[in-house]
């Protein structure tokens, strides 16, 4: 049997975008899941939102105060569980420290430059590939119930339009006719920002097309199939080992959520990664589609949005820190609930909240906030990793990023921010990326 190209870990979003970026390229590719099937983890049920608008990591300056309050707070929007407190020590250190003004704002800029890259590269794929996902280009809408609350949010859109975001900053009456859905709570909306650009999609529609085209293009999937580790030798990679059984490959491409730093640590790299815990909720269509909104909307205090999806409805977010905790909570799902009766009063008196599907994912959070895409210090051996709450909006850029790094084409975009093995800096306020031992 000949030695494949290169084996990617990980069937979610991630996986399967470089997957394909690598089979459409020629590359003989090999795609491993642990569960029985492709997109049944993180990318199963998430928001479905896809914002270049919103790529600020969540540890932004006076983080700690919130942190610290959620331990006694059980509906605060951003939660630490205490029990999880141990496996957060160390990341949760460089967390904080990434907080500080200069590495957030160098965190939000290199988000945003793959962000934008990656919308792109997602409609073309969309439109070169015919792929059906229950896509809407309308944009997004951040609405807001106090001066205060929008001061922040407008300023980081004022800065990101510098390096090409687009918005529009409306007034009540201007949100209100975007999405009069809101009428009934018009009297507490001052405003709210428009950004035009984003879209919203079913990542897992998205992961079963596209495996689709990648199966298509002659790569293979093998689900049911956890690897056990990566094996080296003193030249560099070997290959994997899955089942108890070596599978040999010239590359491998480490894209397995918050088991990339299960996977990594026996070759001496310790990725800062720990899972953020998200809730969705998913309505269907009452019969009267009158009340349906239909542009997504933002509660940015809440963390969280409200994402129609073709006859469906997705009430999305919170974050909670808890470890590898799949309950799902009751008070976190009267929290969404709560969010949709205070976004929209006729949509949530439409439903029968018995039909409800609940869901929790854990989001893979790297501790800057910040991707790990490229090559390793172990030859043969690379991350796609670490997209926290950006995985959609970051996927198909990620992807096409790391394919022309493994197969030494310039990229388009500067992948130094989003190296495996970095340290962010600030020096005149650019980021800098450089080689660290990392903890």
């Amino acid at each position: 049997m000949s030695t494949l190209d290169t084996i990617v870990i990980g069937g979610g979003l991630i996986g399967v975008a470089i997957a394909n970026e690598l089979a459409m390229r020629g590359q003989t590719v090999e795609l491993l899941e642990a569960r029985e099937g492709i997109a049944l983890e993180t990318s199963y049920a998430n928001g479905g939102l896809m914002t270049p608008s919103m790529t600020d990591p969540w540890n932004s300056p006076g983080v700690i105060n919130h942190l610290l309050a959620s331990l006694f707070d059980p509906n605060s929007a951003m939660k630490v569980r205490i029990s999880a407190l141990p496996s957060l020590l160390t990341w949760g250190i460089k967390f904080l420290r990434s907080s500080r003004a200069a590495p957030h704002w160098n965190a939000t800029l290199a988000n945003y430059a793959l962000a934008s890259y990656s919308i792109r590269v997602t409609r073309e794929l969309r439109e070169r590939l015919s792929l059906q996902y229950e896509v809407s280009t309308v944009g997004t809408l951040k609405v807001f119930r106090s001066r205060v609350a929008m001061e922040g949010p407008v300023a980081i859109a004022r800065k990101l339009a510098e390096h090409g975001l687009r918005y529009r900053l409306l007034d009540r009456e201007a949100t209100l006719d975007l999405e009069s859905q809101l009428a009934p709570i018009g009297n507490h909306i001052i405003g709210s920002l428009h950004f035009p650009d984003d879209e919203v999609g079913d990542a897992r529609l998205f992961c079963l097309a596209l495996v689709q085209k990648f199966l298509n293009a002659g790569g293979k999937v093998r689900a049911g199939t956890s690897v056990e580790r990566i094996e080296t030798g003193r030249s560099g990679l070997l290959g994997i080992r899955a089942n108890g059984a070596l599978v040999k490959c010239q590359r491998v491409v480490v894209a397995a959520g918050n088991s990339s730093a299960r996977l990594c640590r026996p070759l001496g790299i310790s990725l800062p990664i720990r899972p953020a815990k998200g809730y969705s909720l998913t309505l269907y269509s009452p019969d009267d589609r009158a009340v349906w909104p239909h542009i997504a909307v933002v509660d940015d205090a809440m963390h969280a949005a409200v994402v129609p999806l073709g006859s469906r409805l997705r009430i999305v977010g919170t974050a909670e820190f808890a470890g590898d905790d799949y309950v799902v909570r009751p008070e976190r799902v009267d929290n969404l609930l709560h969010l949709l009766e205070a976004l929209y009063p006729r949509v949530a008196a439409s439903v029968d909240r018995r039909s409800v599907q609940t869901w929790t994912g854990l989001r893979p959070m790297s501790a800057d906030g910040v991707p790990f895409v490229g090559a390793t210090h172990v030859r043969g051996v690379y991350l796609n990793a670490g997209h926290g709450h950006l995985g959609w909006t970051l996927a198909a850029g990620s992807a096409r990023l790391l394919a022309d790094l493994m197969l030494g084409v310039p990229p388009e975009i500067d992948s130094r921010p989003y190296l495996p093995m970095r340290n962010l800096g600030v020096r005149g306020g650019e980021l800098l990326s450089r080689p660290v031992n990392s903890a």
